[in-house]
């Protein structure tokens, strides 16, 4: 949200507002390596190597009892980053090139974005993910965006429009597939094989992002309508596998999941 408000602060600035939006990210991200160097892995990881345990292969990931969650992810957060990507890299220009807002209304329009998304994640996610049916919480997240999404497609494309988008998206997404790929790609694997899990979904999902996106130009070309319908059907069938795989993890530690999962 902070190169976002930035970005707002220096719209007048053409260019070189731009140049300095991407020096701030690049001194940001510098910081961050520097302190990432400096954490501690976890006990579990620590407490694993210091006994030794062998790492377990990644064909390990393959069998059944890990293969099942490993498409759950894929397939549910796949088909939600689709939209969530084209969104981020597109709706700024979408919204110019319809006519509906200049660059900074844009701009601000994505600043709002994220702070809903924010309040979301707090208000709703982070309170109630460990006490409640998350097949249920992950469902109603689903119909949300699916609503709102499909407000593109019925309505002409203008300022309200957008910003009932925005928020109707970042509401639903705040307890959605992002936060919950997060919550279940730790919790369905075990301490040794989870970050290979993690990066193998996660690279998946990406490398699928980039190739959609190199047609979303031509797309928007046809009409704007068209892939907006496209990008719901995304998220019906994100939450229709989110729905029909998600697991029932409320309440329980990652150590008797794992005694779960034999």
């Amino acid at each position: 949200m902070g190169p976002l408000l930035l970005s707002l602060a220096l719209t007048d600035l053409g260019l070189l507002g731009a140049r300095i939006v991407f020096a701030h990210l690049m001194v940001i991200a510098l910081a961050l390596t520097l302190l990432r160097r400096r954490m501690k892995e976890s006990k579990r990881w620590t407490e694993a190597q210091e006994a030794k345990v062998a790492r377990p292969p990644l064909s390990e990931l393959f069998k059944p009892k890990y293969l099942t969650s490993l498409l759950g992810l894929v397939g549910m957060y796949g088909f939600w980053n689709l939209w969530a990507g084209t969104n981020g890299f597109f709706f700024p220009y979408i919204l110019r090139t319809m006519g509906a807002a200049s660059q900074a209304e844009s701009v601000a329009i994505q600043a709002t974005s994220f702070a809903v998304g924010m309040a979301s994640i707090y208000f709703v996610f982070m309170r109630l993910a460990d006490r409640v049916n998350q097949r249920t919480l992950f469902a109603i997240s689903a119909i949300v965006q699916v609503v709102g999404m499909s407000l593109l497609g019925l309505f002409q494309l203008s300022i309200p429009i957008a910003l009932l988008y925005v928020f109707l998206l970042q509401f639903g997404g705040g307890f959605g597939a992002q936060s919950f790929f997060q919550l279940w790609s730790a919790e369905m694997f075990p301490t040794l094989l989870r970050s290979t899990a993690q990066g193998l979904a996660f690279a998946m999902v990406r490398i699928s992002l980039g190739i959609f996106s190199f047609f979303v130009p031509l797309l928007t070309a046809t009409g704007f309508t068209t892939l907006a319908w496209i990008l719901t059907g995304f998220l019906v069938i994100s939450g229709i596998i989110g729905f029909a795989w998600a697991p029932r993890n409320e309440g329980k530690s990652l150590e008797q999941l794992e005694a779960e999962r034999g």
